[in-house]
């Protein structure tokens, strides 16, 4: 065994790092191997390079490879991470996939997130702190676990860094300078050049880091292996399969301690990505099938009627007249959303390979505000304007009267606790920013009722779901019943999805207690991950003991609520199906769920509509009592804690605030 700075001789295998290569032996190489090509063998590692080279001496390596002087004949590239992209290589002789080391327990097994319900940076923060402080304590005591931060590029990386040391100071209660202690950034920057080194050194217990930053791209040559934690930090980190192979790759050495007994590398991903994680360990065709959603007949009758509206439309011209700035607080109060100071919240993850998932549940703390901050805030900006603006606004709204608006606000969400969340401290200094806007002219429609309408749940028309889309994020939730009720076809269908261990465990949920499936359908279909997130609410064991009975509605046909908006300068009309009905007691739940920071104005028109239209149902019947509701997943934990405590009527979502403002 030699390196290429001597002579190479027949028989000798021959180590060599190619930038040095080039740097100290190319005329050792040229003389060693001139016309030898033919009886020599050729070992590339980290051979992806070359198939993409980006650097000068990997192209002249290429070029030496197929220079004819040399007639080499015999060329093996061996890499771990075979792709350009998003395709593998067309001429792999063998592969021995990720799939199979994790299954012959030569490197850790991978957990990734499957579904989430953090809001910020700073709930995403607690979360993967929380994973860190278990792997140290409780999982991996015999090392010392690193958690590994990646970032798109070094800026955002060097932003990141700085955020994470703050969030480590404030969260164990220590100074800065030893928070950065425990965090070593690595970049191909100058200034960090000198970090590189110590990763070898990071898997010492006397060595203090326990937390890595890092640029995507650099991605060989670390040999650390007590990575029980990756948090890609942005989708471009981590938004390719060769990325994913080759960020793993940082994460899956076992070390010698846990040999045998593989442990868990836990891959903190956004949730909207896991079908990229996944496609590393199963790629495979779907052929397009489709299940049916429809009522049965259940043990438990889980039927309610509902009641409608026939309307006729009216279109009129509406006159917006221009607004004061402060016209709006003369309400005496601003639209909070409901809040807490704290909310456990959960985090699903899946294996991958088994697709065993398990859900991991977390206590959030909320950032508060006292309502004299809050209001010393507010009269603080209003102060800077006046000396800026000339006006008198700081004289009209004194720190007192300000702080009476904060505590009606609260009082109107019942809420005690005279603290104010981040979201409602925002919404209140948003609320004395309102500029000055000129009046405007618009088309609105104006609907007149003509009669009530009764439907029943039984009357709901089928709904089917394509099996391929259960490969892209679509959900079967299914009980006991499923498997015995309905149609033979969507039985037998339903039996085959559940023998196929190739699907995405969030693909099919089953809820094991039939009881707690509290709808009169035969399987409810979920299109998008918040639908998912909010029916697992609904069967959760502490809801379900709180509802009486809850049906998922169509886009299309059973329950339509019609509105109009001002889309530009043109009015648009339309109409829409609320999302879900909860049935409790005599109260109606209705529910319009979103995406997280939806704020639009065809959003705000949807809302409004259906405000009235369920205000009418209500004046015009006396069995039932309707409550319409606008949630996005940032809200699903409060509303649920609301509903079981029956706080439900006077809950208010954050994008709902939002929306009213």
């Amino acid at each position: 065994i030699t390196n290429a700075s001597n002579t190479i001789q027949r028989g000798d295998i021959c180590i060599e790092n190619i930038h040095a290569t080039y740097i100290n032996t190319k005329s050792a190489i040229e003389d060693s191997l001139v016309g030898k090509g033919e009886r020599t063998l050729v070992l590339n590692d980290e051979a992806h390079h070359l198939m993409s080279p980006s650097d000068t001496a990997l192209k002249k390596w290429k070029e030496f490879l197929l220079d004819p002087k040399y007639g080499f004949k015999f060329i093996v590239n061996v890499s771990g991470t075979c792709y350009i992209g998003d395709d593998y290589f067309t001429d792999v002789i063998h592969r021995f996939s990720l799939r199979d080391s994790i299954e012959q327990k030569f490197v850790k097994s991978i957990r990734y997130v499957a579904e989430d319900s953090s809001g910020g940076e700073d709930e995403k923060f607690q979360k993967i702190y929380d994973n860190h402080i278990e792997n140290k304590t409780v999982k991996y005591r015999a090392v010392k676990p690193i958690t590994i931060l990646v970032t798109k590029n070094i800026p955002a990386c060097k932003r990141l860094t700085e955020k994470l040391i703050d969030f480590l100071a404030e969260k164990e209660k220590i100074s800065k300078e030893q928070a950065a202690e425990k965090v070593l950034i690595v970049t191909s920057a100058n200034e960090h050049k000198s970090n590189i080194p110590i990763l070898r050194r990071v898997d010492d217990k006397d060595n203090p880091i326990e937390w890595i930053t890092s640029v995507s791209m650099l991605s060989e040559g670390w040999d650390v292996k007590n990575v029980f934690q990756i948090v890609p930090h942005e989708e471009r980190a981590f938004n390719s399969k060769l990325l994913i192979a080759q960020v793993l790759g940082r994460g899956l050495r076992v070390p010698e301690v846990y040999k045998g007994n593989q442990p868990v590398v836990t891959v903190f991903n956004h949730d909207k990505w896991s079908s990229s994680i996944k496609h590393l360990v199963d790629e495979v065709l779907e052929i397009e099938r489709r299940i049916h959603s429809y009522p049965v007949e259940k043990k438990e009758d889980y039927n309610f009627d509902l009641y409608n509206i026939d309307y006729k439309r009216i279109e009129e011209e509406v006159e917006y007249p221009q607004e004061d700035p402060y016209e709006l607080l003369k309400k005496g109060y601003i639209t909070y959303s409901s809040q807490a100071e704290e909310v456990e919240k959960s985090t699903t993850y899946t294996r991958a390979v088994s697709g065993e998932q398990e859900v991991k549940k977390t206590l959030i703390e909320f950032k508060m505000y006292s309502v004299e901050e809050v209001a010393q805030d507010v009269f603080n900006r209003l102060l800077i304007f006046d000396q800026e603006a000339g006006t008198e606004y700081s004289k009209n709204f004194p720190k007192g009267k300000i702080a009476e608006i904060i505590r009606n606000s609260l009082e109107r969400i019942k809420d005690k606790s005279g603290k104010v969340s981040e979201t409602n401290r925002n919404q209140t200094l948003a609320a004395f920013g309102v500029i000055r806007r000129k009046g405007a002219k618009s088309l609105r429609l104006r609907i007149e009722a003509k009669d009530l309408i009764k439907i029943n749940t039984r009357e709901i028309k089928k709904n089917s779901l394509g099996v391929g889309a259960l490969r892209r994020d679509s959900t079967i939730f299914y009980d006991d019943y499923s498997l015995r009720l309905g149609e033979a076809t969507d039985r037998k269908l339903l039996k085959e999805l559940e023998e196929d261990e190739s699907l995405p465990r969030s693909a099919l949920i089953k809820v094991e207690n039939k009881y707690n499936f509290k709808t009169p359908l035969n399987v409810a279909l979920a299109s998008y991950e918040p639908e998912r997130k909010f029916i697992r609410g609904l069967t959760s064991e502490e809801t379900a003991k709180s509802i009486d009975a809850w049906i998922k509605s169509l886009d299309v046909g059973f329950y339509s609520i019609e509105y109009s908006w001002q889309k530009g300068t043109h009015p648009k009309q339309g109409s829409f199906n609320p999302d879900f009905f909860i049935k409790k007691g005599n109260d109606i739940v209705v529910v319009e769920i979103k995406m997280d920071n939806d704020v639009s104005d065809e959003n705000r028109a949807k809302l409004r509509y259906a405000r009235e239209h369920f205000e009418r149902v209500n004046d015009l019947q006396n069995e039932q009592r309707y409550y319409f509701k606008f949630l996005s997943p940032g809200s699903f934990d409060l509303f649920f804690k609301a509903l079981r405590n029956a706080a439900y009527k006077d809950f208010k979502s954050e994008l709902e605030a939002r929306l009213e403002q």
